[in-house]
């Protein structure tokens, strides 16, 4: 007997609960020497079969020439692209009661009108499936028959069913939750997760059924699992959001038939998550003017979202301890450089401050065009001058103190046309000599 890493390959005459190898916790599970792979040097080697990509453009049961498949979710079509390709998989993370499992369920009532759909119930019993669906289907009926559930989660007997049945969509809750008989580890273990995972890939592509994949994620924010899984799947999304907030976003982490910018909201209400189809209402909660707020806008795929910016700056009453800069909604190395560049630059010393910055609504912003508003909102605190709403603020700010314009602008620019935005404060940027900008006034602004 020997023991394999699951997750590197390397074999030892003793278990150990961490691989010497690679370093992987619970990673070596026990197997025979004759199910060993078999050196290279005994392979009987077999040519390939082959064929030429146009065979394949020909081919009347290609799962793209079908087209998208629509989910019934407008926010949730964006996200992946107009749509889902037939046979494509999807892996849905996110923390523990943030709305994946509620978010999988609408769409698979909208699906039930199409045709059969399986729910594979690994965390759940059917019967709570039962409560979760007469809480969301108060005001809407569905087809009980085309609903099929299984508490099997052997992924030989599911990829058996999948194949065996004329399925619209496939939804596994949870990939943690399922094992195979081809590798002894325990559900949830690395071996079993990247097993589950390539087995129910390869069913959807010979079938062309896509499926959905729910997936847990660990203390630090990952998906649960080897990183392998990401690779395998087709898509990979991301909910976000607090339980003490009411709203979800959900961003695309890889998506090979789409973009990776795009974002969905939703709002999390008793009759399960309801679409949010214009966020920045959502983003610009404050009317009031108050100092220490400035609005900027970003872009997020092919949408501008406007964001409200908050900034308090507290004198420190002693010296001793280090600074504070506390962000929440950009990351704190991108507030750290921006009070460095305005405390040398933008003359407004900061060493003696602590520097709160909120990001309102919960939306997590990595685009570097937010940091003139972030800079205005620090100063207002500081001289305790409120700022114009009406007034936007894009720009990326450099170590120099330069403010640098954004792609996309043009699409700014209208947006701020429709919403109704008197003033825009931006970096370099270049407009079309015949493009007509009804912005009263466009601030081009060159350094701090």
């Amino acid at each position: 007997m020997k023991y394999v890493c699951n997750a590197c390959n390397s074999e030892f005459l003793r278990w150990a609960g961490k691989c010497p190898s690679c370093g992987e916790w619970g990673s070596l599970e026990e197997v025979e020497e004759s199910s060993l792979p078999i050196s290279q040097t005994e392979k009987k080697v077999v040519p390939s079969k082959y064929s030429k990509i146009t065979e394949f453009s020909k081919n009347k049961k290609s799962n793209t020439s079908k087209g998208r498949i629509t989910t019934g979710s407008f926010e949730f079509d964006r996200v992946l692209g107009k749509g889902i390709v037939p046979g494509e998989v999807i892996l849905l993370s996110g923390e523990p009661g943030v709305g994946k499992s509620t978010l999988l369920m609408k769409i698979v009532l909208n699906f039930c009108e199409k045709g059969k759909v399986l729910y594979v119930c690994g965390e759940e019993s059917p019967s709570q499936l039962m409560e979760r669906l007469d809480r969301l289907t108060v005001k809407k009926e569905y087809n009980r028959d085309n609903f099929i559930v299984t508490e099997d989660t052997t992924v030989e007997n599911v990829v058996a069913l999948i194949e065996g049945g004329n399925f619209e969509l496939v939804v596994v809750d949870s990939i943690q939750s399922m094992q195979s008989i081809q590798s002894k580890g325990f559900p949830g273990s690395i071996g079993q997760v990247r097993l589950c995972g390539a087995l129910l890939t390869r069913a959807a592509k010979r079938t062309g059924i896509p499926i959905f994949v729910v997936g847990q994620i660990n203390k630090s924010g990952d998906v649960a699992g080897p990183k392998v899984l990401e690779h395998v799947v087709d898509c990979v999304l991301y909910m976000e959001g607090d339980q003490y907030n009411q709203y979800r976003i959900i961003r695309s982490m890889k998506n090979r038939f789409g973009s990776t910018n795009e974002i969905g909201v939703f709002e999390m209400l008793g009759n399960g998550l309801n679409e949010v189809k214009n966020p920045s209402l959502l983003f610009l909660e404050s009317s009031e003017e108050s100092s220490g707020s400035a609005i900027s806008a970003v872009i997020q795929g092919s949408r501008v979202v406007f964001v409200e910016v908050q900034a308090l700056v507290v004198e420190r009453e002693s010296e001793v301890g280090p600074l504070r800069r506390v962000a929440n909604g950009i990351k704190k190395p991108r507030l750290d450089m921006l009070c460095a560049v305005m405390s040398r630059k933008g003359k407004l010393f900061l060493g003696n401050k602590d520097v709160f910055v909120n990001v309102v609504g919960g939306l997590t912003v990595s685009d570097p065009s937010i940091d003139l508003a972030i800079c205005a909102a620090i100063k207002s605190s500081v001289m305790d001058k409120p700022l114009s709403k009406n007034v936007l603020y894009v720009g990326e700010v450099g170590l120099t103190g330069e403010v640098r314009g954004t792609w996309g602008v043009e699409s700014i620019i209208k947006e701020a046309e429709r919403s109704g935005y008197s003033d825009l404060l931006v970096g370099r940027m270049k407009v079309g000599a015949n493009e007509k900008v009804n912005v009263k006034k466009i601030y081009k602004v060159s350094t701090l």
